[in-house]
């Protein structure tokens, strides 16, 4: 009768872990699905040296 007992608990033990794996991963998820939603525009300005000719960021 305690394996019965023993087998309840680890049961219920994963269900627990399962409900809060599935949560994390809903969260997760969301998470992404609202940072690939709008790509942003990254935009550098250059700047030519005229000493060099090379081309720098402006700061």
């Amino acid at each position: 009768m305690s394996h019965l007992v023993g087998y309840a608990l680890i049961g219920a033990g994963v269900y627990v872990v399962a409900q809060v794996v599935k949560r994390e991963m809903t969260r997760v998820a969301e998470i992404l699905r609202t940072a690939n939603a709008q790509p942003v525009r990254v935009e550098i300005r250059m700047e030519r040296d005229p000493v060099t000719g090379v081309y720098r960021d402006r700061r």
